[in-house]
C-alpha cells in the first residue's frame, strides 16, 4: 500500500507490514464515536429509521412472521456469501436443508448453511442475553462456525497470524488495502469492544449515537482492522442484524442490497479505510436500509397473499387438516421433505406425505427431483417471489 494513497490524517496510524518492511500497513484508528453527518446524511438517516419503524410495525401484525423471518435469513446468508464470490443460490441452500446434505449440490451450498447456523446462533444468544453477549468471544465463535471447513488451513476462531492485504493481485505491493500487521489486532479489536460492542452514551458527547450510526460505525471499523485471514467480510455483516436485534429491532438483512450494489459498497468502505471519508458508506447503508425494510414489508405481504390464496384454492379439506396448514408453513419452508412437514406441523410421515400430494395435485408445490432425492417438494411460486429484486423506482 503507498503511502500517498493515504490522506494525511491517517498517515500517523501507518506502521510497516510484517514481512515488508517496504510496504505500509494501516492501524485502524480509534473507533469514531461520531459521525460526520450533513444535513443529507441526518435526512437519509431519519428515512432509514422511519423505514424500520414501519417494518417493526408491519411484522407484528403479519401472521406466520416468524416463517416469513426464517426463509429471509437464509436468503441473507446466500447474498452474503455472494457477495463473497460463492454462486450457490436460495434453491439449492433449501435443498440442501431438506436432504440434510446428500446429493449432488456445489460445495460452497455448504458454505452458505455455515452462514445460517452463525446468524441462528448469533440470534439466539442475543435473545437470551441481550447485547451484553455481543463480545468478542461471541464473534470468535461466530467465526468459527462459518469457517468450520477451514480448520485444516487456518487459524480458526482466532485473530490471523500472518499480514494480509486486499487487492487483485497476490503481490502485496499491488494490494489496495493492507489492514495492521497481526500483533496489534487483539488490541485493536479490544478497543472497538469497549467502544462500540459495549457502546452506551458517555456525558461529555453532544448526543447518543442512533442504531443506525453504530451499524455504520462496527462494520466498517471490523472490516478496517479486518482480524481474521478470512471470512471477515460475513463476519461483520452478520454483526449488523445482530446490533438490530440487540436493540429489539425486528431481523433485517441488508446483504441484498449491497450486493446489488457490491462495487460501491467495497469503494464506501476502501474510502473509510485510506481516506477517513465516511460519506459513501453512510448514503449506502441508509439506502440499503431502506432497501431492506421495504422489501421485507413487500415479501412478507406477497407470501401471505400466496398462502391465503392456497387455503382458498383447498378449502374442500377440513380447516384443521394438515392440507390446509401446509400453505403457511411453505412460507417457510419453500423446498422440504416430507419429514419435515411431519415434524413442522406435528403429524405422522404418512399424513405429511398425503398432505403433501394433495398439494402437488393442486398445484401448489411439484417434486424437485424424485430419481435424486426422493419425497422432496418445492413451493417454486414462493422461490420465484424471494428471487425477484425490488423495483429501482420503489424508492426514488
Amino acid at each position: 500500500m503507498r503511502r500517498d494513497s493515504v490522506a494525511n490524517d491517517r498517515k500517523p496510524y501507518l506502521v510497516p507490514a510484517l514481512g515488508h518492511p517496504n510496504v505500509c500497513a494501516l492501524l485502524a484508528p480509534p473507533t469514531p464515536r461520531m459521525l460526520p453527518l450533513t444535513r443529507q446524511h441526518e435526512a437519509s438517516f431519519a428515512q432509514a429509521h422511519a423505514a424500520m419503524g414501519r417494518l417493526q410495525s408491519a411484522l407484528k401484525h403479519i401472521p406466520n412472521a416468524d416463517m416469513v423471518t426464517r426463509t429471509l435469513a437464509r436468503r441473507e446468508a446466500v447474498m452474503s456469501s455472494q457477495i463473497e464470490g460463492t454462486k450457490s443460490g436460495l434453491q439449492q441452500l433449501l435443498t440442501y436443508e431438506a436432504t440434510q446434505g446428500t446429493g449432488a449440490l456445489p460445495a460452497d451450498v455448504r458454505v452458505t448453511q455455515y452462514y445460517v447456523e452463525a446468524l441462528a446462533l448469533g440470534l439466539e444468544r442475543i435473545r437470551i442475553g441481550g447485547r451484553a453477549v455481543l463480545d468478542l468471544a461471541l464473534i470468535h465463535e461466530l467465526h468459527a462456525s462459518l469457517m468450520r471447513d477451514e480448520t485444516v488451513h487456518l487459524p480458526i476462531g482466532a485473530y490471523r497470524e500472518n499480514q494480509a492485504w486486499i487487492g487483485s493481485t497476490r503481490r502485496i505491493e499491488d494490494a489496495t488495502f493492507v489492514p495492521a500487521p497481526p500483533s496489534y489486532v487483539q488490541g485493536c479489536m479490544e478497543e472497538m469492544e469497549a467502544s462500540m460492542l459495549k457502546y452506551t452514551a458517555r456525558e461529555e458527547e453532544q448526543a447518543e449515537l442512533t442504531v443506525l450510526a453504530q451499524l455504520a460505525i462496527v462494520h466498517a471499523q471490523f472490516e478496517t482492522i479486518h482480524p481474521y485471514h478470512d471470512g471477515n467480510g460475513r463476519t461483520g455483516r452478520l454483526l449488523i442484524p445482530l446490533i438490530l436485534a440487540a436493540e429489539a429491532y425486528p431481523p433485517l438483512y441488508v446483504s441484498g442490497a449491497l450486493l446489488r450494489a457490491k462495487s460501491e459498497y467495497y469503494a464506501a468502505l476502501a474510502s473509510i479505510q485510506l481516506q477517513g471519508e465516511w460519506s459513501p458508506w453512510l448514503e449506502l447503508l441508509g439506502d440499503a436500509v431502506v432497501e431492506a425494510c421495504d422489501e421485507t414489508v413487500s415479501i412478507a405481504e406477497d407470501l401471505l397473499a400466496l398462502a391465503e390464496r392456497w387455503e382458498q384454492e383447498l378449502r374442500s379439506y377440513r380447516a384443521d387438516s394438515a392440507s390446509r396448514r401446509l400453505p403457511r408453513f411453505l412460507i417457510g419452508y419453500p423446498v422440504l421433505s416430507v419429514q419435515q412437514a411431519a415434524v413442522g406441523l406435528k403429524i405422522s410421515v404418512p399424513a405429511a406425505n398425503a398432505a403433501l400430494n394433495n398439494l402437488r395435485a393442486a398445484g401448489i408445490v411439484s417434486l424437485v427431483n424424485e430419481r435424486q432425492w426422493g419425497r422432496v417438494f418445492q413451493a417454486t411460486e414462493v422461490l420465484r417471489r424471494l428471487d425477484q429484486s425490488p423495483d429501482p423506482r420503489q424508492n426514488t
